[in-house]
């Protein structure tokens, strides 16, 4: 009996709590899981990277890695292999566009289907670098780097120059230094200096995709001989140097002894070179910047890119809509662009932002800025719209392959027309292991 009742009341508080269960207590609902992010950053972008992180906290967990930009294809094939470890959103080179679309690697997510109609709109053609031969966009540009003529006026109206339009002009200005003003210099030609501000600008065919399977490399077409013609005087007179940009030699011996009368250079150069006091240190009052020259027989001055940097996000990302919410916050927010504190002390970004809402942001922001003897801002607008689009992403490191093959041979061999062959013939060998046919037209 007494057993039978514990059964019973067992049965009844069972019962009972079932009823309070279903009709008394209301369940909680679950709350959605705060999306997480890896991002992966170089040092300029860390601090509006870093600022993020802080935004967002409670939002989204973000945690953001420095990562070199060369290292990330070994990366992406190693997390390929053992099916983890993706970051969900990259920062790097322009031409990671093509290496990371290559089915091979597959680490380049489309976009378009995230973008809201405003947001393409604010792309503008400045991100028409991202948008692949289907219509869509594979990344989000961070900034141009169009190149421009950075020039001292100091120096210029010490020595009698005007601000050359032509190509011509500016290895006259160079011939006249070489004779009347040793020392004083246009600038360097390693790294990919040569390139984004005279082969490309030339259209030198080197990198030109015509099709997924061909690539023109031809460096002894006219368009590149031309340029090598009247470079390699001038840098056997010591007025351009064979070597990097970034050497000690050069930032100490030439921009910090104020003798850099001249240097065609990406937009960021101003604020990321040629202004701090780390590196070439040029007093303020004196820099500014013209559009390009214009080389013989053509009707457009054309710029070309040194750098440029794009946002990929990977197609493993969990939260891919939040990926591309970190990335229109660094271009497009004015907390990145405009306010973010960086390690010297400066704010904001040190770049041409390509998002338009960015652009419009920055623009005040250099306008203002008193270090200049005027704003740089007008040339690059101009030249914005005036990157030569024979150059295309393509899918192996054209960009690395400058570093590799041509700046070796040039700081070696000091003849510019040896080592752009040198780089072609470096890169041609890539595309070819690649399936690309390579053709000189």
């Amino acid at each position: 009996m007494r057993n039978t009742l514990k059964k019973k009341y067992s049965l009844l508080a069972l019962a009972a709590a079932a009823v309070v269960g279903g009709t008394l207590v209301t369940p909680m609902p679950a709350q959605a899981a705060i999306p997480s992010l890896l991002v992966w950053v170089d040092s300029p972008r860390l601090p509006g990277a870093q600022a993020y992180a802080k935004i967002m906290k409670g939002k989204v967990n973000v945690k953001v890695e420095l990562h070199a930009q060369g290292d990330l294809l070994a990366k992406v094939q190693l997390f390929n292999r053992v099916k983890k470890g993706w970051p969900d959103v990259v920062f790097g080179p322009p031409n990671d566009v093509a290496v990371l679309k290559n089915p091979i690697i597959g680490n380049a997510r489309e976009i378009s289907s995230l973008l809201t109609k405003a947001e393409i709109a604010n792309m503008g053609q400045l991100n028409n670098w991202c948008k692949s031969a289907d219509g869509k966009y594979y990344c989000v540009k961070n900034d141009m780097a169009q190149s421009v003529l950075w020039y001292d006026t100091v120096l210029f109206k010490q020595f009698g120059y005007t601000v050359p339009k032509t190509m011509a002009d500016l290895f006259k200005i160079g011939a006249d230094l070489a004779a009347n003003h040793p020392g004083y210099s246009l600038g360097a030609l390693g790294d990919a200096a040569a390139y984004s501000s005279y082969f490309w600008p030339s259209q030198c065919p080197l990198n030109n995709e015509k099709s997924s399977t061909r690539v023109v490399i031809n460096a002894k077409d006219p368009k590149c001989t031309r340029v090598t013609a009247a470079l390699q005087p001038l840098i056997d007179k010591g007025v351009y140097s064979a070597g990097s940009a970034f050497a000690p030699e050069f930032v100490k011996g030439v921009g910090q002894a104020g003798k850099l009368v001249a240097h065609i250079g990406p937009s960021w150069f101003g604020e990321f070179v040629l202004r701090p006091a780390s590196s070439y240190a040029i007093p303020a009052g004196r820099l500014s910047a013209a559009p390009m020259p214009t080389w013989d027989n053509e009707t457009v001055a054309y710029s070309g890119e040194w750098g440029g940097g794009i946002y990929t996000i990977s197609p493993h990302a969990k939260s891919p809509r939040a990926a591309l919410d970190f990335a229109l916050f660094m271009v497009g927010d004015k907390r990145n662009v405009v306010d973010v504190l960086n390690p010297d002390g400066s704010k904001g970004a040190p770049t041409f932002p390509a998002y338009l809402p960015g652009n419009a942001l920055w623009k005040a922001k250099i306008d203002a800025d008193t270090y200049y003897a005027s704003s740089p801002y007008a040339a690059m607008a101009a030249q914005a719209g005036k990157v030569w689009t024979g150059v295309k992403p393509v899918r192996y490191d054209a960009d690395g392959a400058w570093g590799t093959a041509f700046s070796p041979e040039l700081a070696k061999s000091k003849n510019i027309q040896t080592a752009l062959e040198a780089y072609a013939s470096y890169t041609s060998n890539l595309a070819q292991q690649l399936g690309y046919e390579v053709s000189t037209k």
